[in-house]
């Protein structure tokens, strides 16, 4: 599986940090430490894509992307095992969605997930992933305890592999 995600400018990367780690320490799971999983928030997904193409693609469309305001407003749960923050999907989210989305279109057979394209998409950066009930319920204690909202911005796209997560490309956003 390959994720094109938003990265993000070092304060915000820096918040969303402390949550992955008080939730870690407070629930014992510390799945994204583990498997090196830098906080982002995916915009799209696929599979059967060939991987130089797909580079080639996203390259083509690049030029277009520019870093945006992310809002951080909820926190919550998809389960039974992930936690995560939520940003107001705005504009500049549902953009990038598009934009992505559109460059995968060129790939005939490739299986896309519909959580991650345009009007199915909820944004979420999670926060922890495989987690138990009981430390779901520990979890969403500990970030409703410590959650503020928060304003950040949207500085980078990248392209990796998932399980492993590995990094195969990064862009930078322009202003």
């Amino acid at each position: 599986m390959y994720l094109v995600s938003l990265y993000f400018d070092s304060q915000t990367e820096k918040t969303l940090r402390k949550h992955m780690e008080k939730v870690a320490v407070k629930t014992g799971n510390a799945y994204m430490a583990e498997h090196r999983i830098p906080p982002h928030l995916t915009v799209a997904a696929c599979e059967n894509c060939p991987e130089e193409e797909l580079i080639s693609a996203l390259e083509e469309c690049s030029a277009a992307w520019r870093a945006g305001a992310v809002d951080w407003v909820a926190i919550g749960c998809f389960k039974p095992h992930v936690l995560f923050l939520e940003p107001v999907l705005n504009r500049y989210l549902h953009d990038l969605c598009v934009s992505v989305n559109t460059a995968l279109d060129r790939f005939e057979g490739a299986k896309r997930k519909s959580r991650c394209q345009p009007f199915g998409w909820m944004p979420h950066a999670a926060v922890a992933r495989k987690l138990t009930e009981k430390q779901m319920l520990t979890g969403f204690h500990v970030l409703q305890t410590n959650f503020s909202p928060f304003s950040g911005k949207g500085v980078k796209i990248g392209l990796a592999r998932s399980s492993p997560y590995q990094n195969l490309k990064t862009w930078d956003l322009q202003e």
